[in-house]
């Protein structure tokens, strides 16, 4: 359908650090190699060719989404390209300025996309959270993009989980001040932080006792570590969240619960977090049913100026075909109480006719 604009060396002009993409841990690609630029033809609302910031094929949940958008819309004339380098941080804000995409660099190589769409990128799926940090605030050191406009929120469930290697004799992170452990830590943010934090324990005080903070998925892997930790936890197979599963097969783990404290001081600093209790069975070794946080939500958004039909159309067509989503990698949900509604990112009119008069809103929201 489009044609190769432009063959060049890839060279890396965009920042490459991954925010949890870890395709690069089932694909091995060269870090010098060809990039093509696609020339797409007319794109746009008006000719039902609108571009959607997405992600990469391999089981990533934009990629994925990106896919059942795209064949949602098929029905209703729309014919949908994905920018598959779209992701990360990017999405809300090539959404806002109706940018172009970025060139494509090593994570996206490694994610096995080598086509970058040279196109205007009209809509796009992000998270709930960086949804509502690039409207309310910033994304990435850039924004806020107060044009954004939600169209769908989509359920994704994910908890945040601690878990040490049962031979570490580790009970509590009590335990690691008292003893002075150097354990060697997988998780490194500002949830751990909180966590350390909150024992009187600091990185410094991990690394002076001989261990780190900072173990890679690598090395992990490969038994290097006594702690993991994080807020991707899932028995689900994507790439952001296979390591959890595969971590939890190959050793024998033993996961901590955290001080109601220390969970409300991470409630305040994740706007999407919620209290609940992780089912006995979730990952090998999850033994019994755990209180912590869980964090929930795919968005797909667009721009205020964008068509009210094509808004509805799109809000009509996500509806109309939410059944198959139980088909894709995660454990993705359709609720008509919380389809409409993302941490004060207002609503587009399109999306919002659709939902009033399927009597997902009442009249007095």
């Amino acid at each position: 359908m489009g044609k190769i604009k432009s063959w060049k060396a890839f060279r890396p002009t965009w920042p490459v650090k991954s925010a949890g993409l870890l395709c690069t841990l089932i694909l091995a690609v060269p870090l010098i190699q060809a990039q093509e630029d696609l020339d797409v033809g007319e794109t746009g609302w008006d000719v039902k060719r609108p571009v959607m910031a997405s992600a990469c094929e391999c089981g990533c949940p934009w990629g994925e989404l990106g896919d059942f958008v795209k064949e949602s819309l098929e029905s209703c004339g729309y014919s949908v390209i994905l920018c598959r380098n779209c992701n990360r941080w990017y999405g809300p804000g090539l959404v806002s300025r109706h940018d172009y995409p970025p060139p494509l660099d090593e994570i996206n190589l490694a994610d096995g996309v080598n086509v970058r769409i040279d196109a205007r990128v009209d809509f796009g799926v992000t998270s709930s959270a960086m949804l509502h940090a690039a409207y309310h605030d910033k994304l990435a050191g850039q924004g806020p993009y107060r044009n954004l406009r939600l169209i769908a929120k989509i359920e994704d469930p994910f908890y945040y989980l601690v878990a040490v290697k049962k031979e570490s004799g580790i009970g509590d992170f009590a335990h690691i001040k008292e003893r002075s452990l150097p354990v060697r830590i997988m998780g490194n943010d500002r949830n751990l932080i909180t966590i350390l934090q909150y024992y009187g324990i600091t990185a410094d005080d991990i690394a002076a006792w001989g261990g780190k903070t900072s173990v890679a998925i690598e090395e992990a892997l490969m038994g290097d570590f006594d702690m993991i930790a994080g807020f991707l936890a899932s028995p689900a197979m994507n790439p952001e969240s296979s390591w959890w599963t595969a971590l939890s097969q190959k050793f024998d783990l033993y996961f901590l619960e955290l001080p109601e404290e220390v969970l409300k001081r991470m409630a305040q600093q994740n706007v999407d977090a919620e209290f609940v209790e992780v089912q006995h069975g979730l990952l090998r070794g999850v033994d019994r049913r755990i209180r912590t946080l869980d964090r929930s939500g795919e968005s797909v958004f667009g721009r205020e100026n964008m068509p009210e039909q094509a808004a509805y159309d799109l809000a009509k067509a996500i509806d109309d075909n939410h059944g198959a989503l139980k088909w894709y990698i995660r454990v993705y949900t359709y609720d008509p109480e919380t389809v409409w509604q993302n941490f004060g990112v207002p609503l587009h009119p399109g999306a919002e006719r659709y939902y009033r008069e399927a009597g997902y809103m009442k009249s007095d929201r």
